[in-house]
């Protein structure tokens, strides 16, 4: 459950803020993004490939449809994984994102057996420092072999915009919005509850996220992700 909600941390982190007039989502069809999602020591354990096949616009809204690909240390897809299509709207300049696209797509990758439901985000368009994002909430049911069932309660709040930074990872250098957030995840059936993070990741318009960290209660950092490539 640990892994689990490092993972759904990065997940939440980086799905929480747009740029100017765009969603920091991509919106061009066929752009491929590769991430990386690294441990506590900077070393990478796997990779997610998202690919965006579909755009489909009707007023004032947009939907864009893609693909997730779960890729292990040496990008090959995990084991009884497949590609997963999902999708996201961007309505009147506002988008709506479910929170649990990515997380069906991991546990699904893992062959886990696993209940969700969760809110969406609902981020304006345009963005500015010291502009603070709307909470939101997940709760999953996995079964863990042994352990049983685990219930995980988790709340994304103090969602914050704190300016521009240039950053630099293996796909480019970017100047990139960073948003900061504070995670709680309160547990029944498994470990020490509740567990509190904190987390920031780094935004570019058009792209989305190129770089999130999650830190412990002591601010060590207990995971992290980088966009390794980018194709568009």
């Amino acid at each position: 459950m640990k892994k689990i909600t490092f993972t759904l941390i990065i997940f939440l982190i980086a799905v929480s803020a747009v740029f100017s007039n765009d969603a920091f989502f991509p919106t061009t069809r066929g752009t491929v993004l590769l991430t990386a999602n690294l441990n506590s020591n900077g070393r990478v354990e796997g990779y997610n490939r998202m690919t965006i096949t579909d755009i489909r616009e009707s007023g004032n809204e947009k939907t864009v449809v893609y693909t997730i690909q779960i890729l292990d240390r040496n990008r090959r897809l995990v084991r009884n994984s497949s590609e997963r299509e999902y999708s996201m709207k961007i309505l009147n300049g506002v988008l709506i994102f479910p929170l649990d696209n990515m997380m069906d797509a991991f546990f699904a990758a893992r062959g886990m057996n696993y209940t969700m439901t969760a809110g969406n985000l609902l981020i304006p368009s345009a963005i500015s420092s010291g502009e603070k994002l709307n909470d939101t909430w997940m709760k999953m049911v996995v079964n863990v072999p042994i352990i049983g069932s685990v219930t995980a309660d988790v709340a994304m709040t103090d969602i914050i915009c704190t300016g521009i930074e240039t950053v630099t990872v293996p796909a480019g250098t970017f100047e990139a919005y960073k948003i900061t957030q504070v995670t709680t995840t309160i547990t029944t059936g498994w470990g020490k509850s509740p567990i509190i993070n904190t987390g920031a990741t780094w935004y570019v318009k058009g792209i989305g996220e190129v770089k999130s960290i999650s830190y412990d209660a002591r601010g060590r950092v207990e995971s992290s992700s980088e966009l390794h490539e980018l194709q568009r």
